[in-house]
């Protein structure tokens, strides 16, 4: 049985879930909590299928579907795409925990026929991928790699260091201590300790986390993607790999150190 919203929680929602495109962080904060509660007895059997932790997906819903701020993000970097259609009223306002679980079980389905399809069409990636680290064996000091880049280790960690000083507080303490420090509980154990809000959106758009829905490349548009192609000059293709570990080796101590 779903947990149930009381008429106050249900007419907050409906007027939440009709502006949830112009609200700001704390009304967004509110509606993440209604909807995070009154999902918390909602487990659809696609869940199991997925590979993530339910808290995970539950935030994904809500930051990308609900409140689509990965879309808003993709649409202000693209400036030249057409403006949207409204999604305000793709679904009618849900007023109680069974009609937001039937959203939340909608795209959890969507989900599972995006991993399928990805598993299908990146079969050839991933496999390069794989060839490339299983023939590396050894694999090249990062001075000999990022000169082939015309890079050398001092420049990257020079680099490194503008980067993580030029990002917002919140990312900067998810990039230090979820990847730099890697301290225990994950990304949503530092987003707790500091009280971070979005954490999932702001790990995502940083390059942190992977979007089940992401199309195949996405990633060089996140902030670490934008960094190491534009700023270092790397692509971001399986030929680089050793290129691209060497830079988040230094990133990593960078980070660790920040």
């Amino acid at each position: 049985m779903q947990q149930s919203l009381n008429s106050s929680e249900s007419d907050e929602l409906m007027h939440l879930w009709h502006h949830r495109h112009a609200l700001g962080p704390a009304d967004m904060g509110r509606l993440y909590v209604i909807i995070s509660q009154a999902l918390q007895s909602c487990h659809p059997p696609e869940l199991n299928s997925l590979g993530e932790g339910r808290q995970e997906l539950v935030a994904q819903f809500i930051y990308g579907k609900v409140l689509r701020l990965e879309a808003a993000s993709d649409e202000a970097d693209d400036e030249s795409a057409p403006a949207p259609a409204p999604a305000a009223n793709t679904h009618s306002a849900p007023s109680n925990a069974f009609a937001l679980c039937a959203y939340f079980r909608r795209y959890l389905i969507d989900c599972t026929r995006s991993a399928s399809f990805k598993r299908q069409v990146s079969l050839d990636e991933q496999d390069r991928m794989e060839v490339i680290e299983a023939q590396s064996g050894e694999h090249e000091p990062p001075e000999a790699t990022l000169a082939e880049h015309g890079l050398s280790t001092e420049a990257v960690h020079a680099a490194a260091r503008a980067f993580i000083a030029a990002l917002a507080p919140p990312e900067r303490l998810l990039l230090c201590e979820g990847f730099g420090r890697e301290i225990p509980g994950g990304l949503a154990g530092v987003a707790s300790r500091h009280a971070i809000a979005s954490y999932h959106y702001r790990a995502g758009r940083l390059g942190l986390v992977h979007h089940r829905q992401k199309k195949t490349g996405d990633w060089a548009r996140t902030l670490l993607g934008s960094w190491i192609t534009q700023e270092l000059g790397i692509a971001i293709e399986p030929e680089n790999l050793d290129a691209i570990r060497a830079v988040f080796q230094i990133l990593g101590a960078e980070a660790s150190c920040a």
